[in-house]
């Protein structure tokens, strides 16, 4: 148990991201691939081997990334390998990890798998009873082995070198060649092994995880002109996420200053004889106004509120992740990032466009829960 390494299949082409995954921003300044290579270190594992194909300029970008990652601990537990056999994917990937490595046996991980629990290699591990196995192989809930996530022994690479002589260079093919597997059935671990294969996966996977680590969850809707249809946008979503169950805050800012109560009005008469604060308490609503040398943080009002998802409406200060609202056949630059805007939005398809925003926000609401859960 304590000779189990790690293996991260981090290179790929990622045509279908349009950007290499590994170095795609994850939590809390970290990257994919510092995120599972702290993962993997955390738990004091042998080695770390970080697959990463045959691209010289992928192999510099991710040594320079995740250089705080390893000044933390773990340096001489850490290589990155390339790709022996060029362009035959994860296969590839792993024939080459496990023909370098030293470990009895081998955990590996996609690095598009960012909720993946090391905890549950260690649990497979334990329910085999014997060490007569050559993989371990988790099966999805949808009935499918998936061998991006599996147990692998070294012993494994001449039957690999042979699949990769072959036309069929694929993972599934090649654990099936291989035989003696271990399936291990995750129904309950589902949320564990999803991947993001898209930059829409990707988009709203991260939202997710940096929404369950917020105490209060978010969205921004932005827009760069006024009149553009934010609050139009904004009610429309409280009202759909609110007959769903949900209950939602607004936070919006502005620049021009407001006033909330009526003049004359108790509340008022004590702001104007000079309190920081005021509060009233009715049966239904209660309201509070706070004295403030300068505008207060978007950020931490969403947080104080006493709400299961805030929306944060504002032209400039949209946090992550972001809605962005355009106008009827808007063409220039949008100014929220592409790596930060999970979606836009015409206030002239809201019938077409607010469902499936919806969907997706009940979706990462339902999985954090579990999250929390598990």
């Amino acid at each position: 148990m304590l000779n189990l390494g790690v293996i991260i299949l981090a290179g790929g082409l990622s045509s279908r991201m349009g950007y290499p995954k590994a170095l795609l921003p994850w939590v809390n300044g970290e990257s994919l691939i510092s995120h599972a290579l702290r993962n993997a270190l955390n738990h004091d594992v042998k080695e770390v081997l970080i697959s990463i194909g045959d691209d010289d300029v992928l192999r510099q970008a991710i040594q320079a990334d995740i250089i705080d990652t390893l000044s933390n601990k773990g340096k001489e537990k850490v290589s990155i390998v390339r790709d022996s056999v060029a362009r035959c994917g994860p296969l590839g990937g792993l024939y080459s990890a496990l023909s370098v490595g030293n470990s009895h046996a081998y955990a590996v991980l996609a690095v598009d798998m960012p909720f993946m629990d090391f905890n549950l290699y260690y649990d497979w591990l334990y329910q085999v009873e014997d060490d007569n196995w050559l993989s371990i192989v988790p099966v999805g809930e949808n009935g499918r082995y998936e061998p991006m996530a599996g147990i692998y022994k070294p012993s494994i690479t001449p039957l690999l070198q042979t699949v990769l002589a072959g036309e069929d260079v694929s993972l599934h093919h090649a654990i099936d060649v291989v035989g003696h597997m271990v399936t291990i059935s995750t129904v309950d671990y589902s949320y564990y092994l999803r991947n993001v294969n898209h930059m829409e996966d990707y988009q709203w996977a991260r939202a997710e995880a940096v929404n369950a680590n917020r105490l209060v969850p978010l969205i921004s809707v932005v827009a760069e002109k006024r009149k553009t249809g934010k609050t139009t946008v904004v009610t429309r979503l409280v009202s759909e996420l609110q007959r769903i169950g949900l209950s939602v805050g607004v936070v919006k800012s502005d620049k021009h200053g407001f006033h909330m109560d009526y003049e004359g009005t108790d509340t008022d008469l004590a702001m104007n004889a000079g309190a920081t604060a005021v509060a009233i308490a009715g049966p239904t609503e209660t309201a509070i106004r706070i004295r403030t040398e300068k505008q207060s943080n978007l950020y931490d009002l969403v947080q104080q509120l006493p709400v299961d998802i805030a929306i944060l409406e504002t032209r400039t200060q949209g946090i992550f992740p972001i809605v962005e609202v355009t106008r009827e056949g808007y063409t220039e630059s949008l100014i929220s990032s592409d790596i930060e805007r999970v979606g836009t939005i015409e206030v002239t398809d809201l019938d077409e466009c607010i469902p499936d925003l919806v969907c997706r926000i009940q979706s990462m609401m339902r999985n954090i829960d579990d999250s929390r859960y598990c």
